[in-house]
């Protein structure tokens, strides 16, 4: 974002850091215009910003503009990034989607139900945070550390953490008081994985709805376009595998407090056919209890997501 400026990183860096009501008109257009938003896009950042028009807009612009949206897989270490730069959104109209979504389909076996259920089970005795999730991230079992985790989160209709965990990530406005540098260490990895499954299932009905909220959100939108591409170039494609991966927690048990964790991908052959992917969160030792100072509210990835 600091070379799209043509600044340095430590100038763009106290831009993040400057109040909201701060924020110039000039250092507002820059971005606008770093991000490649049209005048419409340009005019919501400045309204979602700073509550004013930009300077260039006129009246009968703005007057119709459509209020912004709020923020609403391939397997977690899977296909971590497609090979080519990431595709500009482009809406599916509802009539032209399959009647059944084309990713792996629920499992109805009797068979596979009870391999489930028992899972399930021993995914419980676990004391560690643990999710199992499809392809869509739909999740199908957490156990009672998982639930501990993020038991402090407010309801929400469509991005809850026992629902569908890259909804939570990406829109729950509660995601940054669990989730700990929540827009570099976990939005931007799973929107990276989000744009490998759109590859693999461009016609999935669940992926296409993430996808139309990101598209609803100007910031949303811009960080998957123009960020997500130079964090890749900077990260590489090992960067977007949950497997492996440190990332930092804020847990609402004190013992732990702010922590790290290391994510552990064991998902077994039997579930891994059927689309299916566990994720442990094993906690590691918290380094202060100081309550995190995510901003609740309204969610957006900064205007920036290359740093």
């Amino acid at each position: 974002m600091a070379a799209r400026l043509e600044i340095s990183t430590g100038a763009y860096g106290s831009w993040e850091r400057t109040p909201a009501q701060e924020w110039t008109d000039e250092k507002l257009s820059a971005l606008v215009k770093a991000l490649e938003m049209t005048d419409q896009q340009g005019g919501w950042l400045f309204r979602l910003a700073v509550d004013r028009d930009p300077p260039y807009a006129s009246p009968e612009l703005w007057a119709s503009s459509t209020p912004v949206a709020p923020l609403g897989p391939a397997r977690p270490s899977g296909p971590a990034f497609p090979s080519g730069p990431v595709r500009p959104y482009v809406p599916v109209p509802a009539p032209a989607l399959p009647a059944e979504p084309s990713s792996p389909a629920e499992p109805h076996d009797p068979e596979t139900q009870a391999y489930l259920r028992d899972y399930a089970a021993m995914m419980d005795a676990v004391p560690l945070p643990s999710v199992l999730f499809d392809s869509r991230w739909d999740v199908a079992h957490v156990n009672p550390a998982f639930h501990a985790l993020f038991r402090g989160v407010g309801e929400h209709p469509t991005a809850m953490p026992d629902q569908n965990f890259l909804r939570f990530v990406l829109f729950h406005p509660d995601a940054g008081t669990v989730l700990g540098d929540r827009e570099t260490s976990w939005c931007l990895p799973l929107l990276a994985q989000l744009e490998s499954a759109l590859e693999r299932y461009e016609d999935d009905r669940v992926l296409q709805a993430i996808r139309d909220d990101i598209a609803d959100d100007p910031i949303m939108d811009a960080a998957y376009r123009c960020g997500l591409p130079h964090w890749m170039r900077i990260t590489g494609a090992a960067a977007v595998h949950h497997d492996g991966a440190v990332r930092p927690l804020h847990h609402p048990d004190p013992r732990w407090g702010h922590t790290d964790c290391r994510i552990v991908d064991e998902t077994p052959a039997t579930l891994q056919d059927r689309g299916f992917t566990r994720m442990t969160l094993v906690l590691h030792e918290h380094r202060s209890a100081a309550p995190p100072s995510a901003r609740r509210g309204k969610p957006h990835l900064r205007a920036v997501a290359g740093g």
